[in-house]
């Protein structure tokens, strides 16, 4: 087993500082997806910095987030607000992904891109919520719930491949839950006796269409809880204690079944085919082996509750 991880290490080269990672993902690759981890406040940190950090030649276009698409105006108003007005997002916290914890760290991302904005007024980025309009639902039924999860990364990759076609030339980041940026994988969601197939994630069904996705797959170990792959397991022992990001190779095929299923609370996720390279789903992999939980805000009522 050592061998085998010297060995695989070894070929994958020197392991990378994340952003330095991320950064080199951006200047190469026209659409890059980087995975979240919902409770973690590390990617959305990643993002920020980022976009703090970037250059203007090699600078993003388009964040697409993994918020509702009725979000997009009280984004879009935000942007435009002068001075700057974060109590627009505060008022309206599902555009700060409300049902994962309004976090500061999710909000320092549309921060970064107001600054970055308002520093380069010739360039600016735009800000996409990306998600099917009302999501999350609230299913009244299993059936509702499992079709819901199936058939939303086809309508979602549908709507996001218009911006792409109306902005042929624009340098994308997409920042959503990692599964999403899963490519030639699909898989079964079950609830109970209920259950529905799928063929792709979000990023499969643009891959399926012509759009060249570039995936930077995020894991960690959450609450003693196992990671989202078995990747995880072989990579990190030997940086233990600190985060890096690797870009994937042929060494990494030795992991035949890549991804664990999920189970929780009557819910079951399944990856089909179950077994396969995980090169060929994802580009490259942040390990984190340090992390640190979102930071809460406590986000105002609503202005319709308000009073009441």
């Amino acid at each position: 087993m050592f061998v085998l991880l010297v060995s695989i290490l070894s070929w994958l080269g020197t392991p990378l500082e994340p952003l330095r990672l991320l950064r080199s993902a951006v200047r190469d690759h026209q659409v890059v997806f980087l995975g979240d981890i919902h409770p973690l406040a590390e990617p959305k940190l990643l993002v920020a910095h980022l976009i703090a950090s970037q250059q203007e030649d090699r600078a993003i276009d388009l964040l697409a987030l993994e918020v509702a698409s009725e979000q997009q105006e009280w984004i879009d108003q935000y942007l435009a607000s002068q001075p700057e007005d974060i109590s627009v997002l505060l008022d309206h916290p599902r555009t700060l992904r409300e049902h994962w914890g309004v976090s500061a760290e999710y909000l320092s991302i549309y921060r970064s891109v107001y600054r970055w904005n308002r520093e380069h007024p010739g360039q600016p980025i735009r800000i996409l919520a990306a998600d099917l309009r009302g999501w999350p639902i609230a299913p009244l039924t299993p059936h509702m719930a499992t079709g819901g999860f199936a058939n939303r990364d086809v309508w979602m990759a549908a709507a996001f491949r218009k911006t792409l076609q109306e902005h042929p030339a624009w340098r994308v980041l997409i920042f959503m839950g990692g599964y999403h940026g899963l490519k030639q994988v699909g898989g079964q969601v079950a609830m109970g006796r209920v259950h529905d197939r799928f063929d792709h994630w979000f990023a499969g069904y643009l891959a399926e269409d012509g759009t060249v996705v570039y995936t930077i797959l995020t894991d960690a170990r959450q609450a003693g809880a196992h990671p989202a792959t078995r990747m995880f397991d072989r990579l990190s022992p030997d940086e233990a204690g600190r985060n890096f990001g690797v870009v994937l190779d042929s060494t990494t095929d030795q992991v035949r079944e890549p991804l664990y299923d999920v189970e929780q609370e009557g819910f079951r996720l399944e990856f089909w085919p179950s077994k396969f390279a995980l090169r060929s789903a994802v580009d490259a992999m942040v390990i984190l082996n340090r992390t640190t939980p979102i930071s809460p805000l406590q986000a105002p009522r609503t202005r319709g509750d308000r009073g009441h």
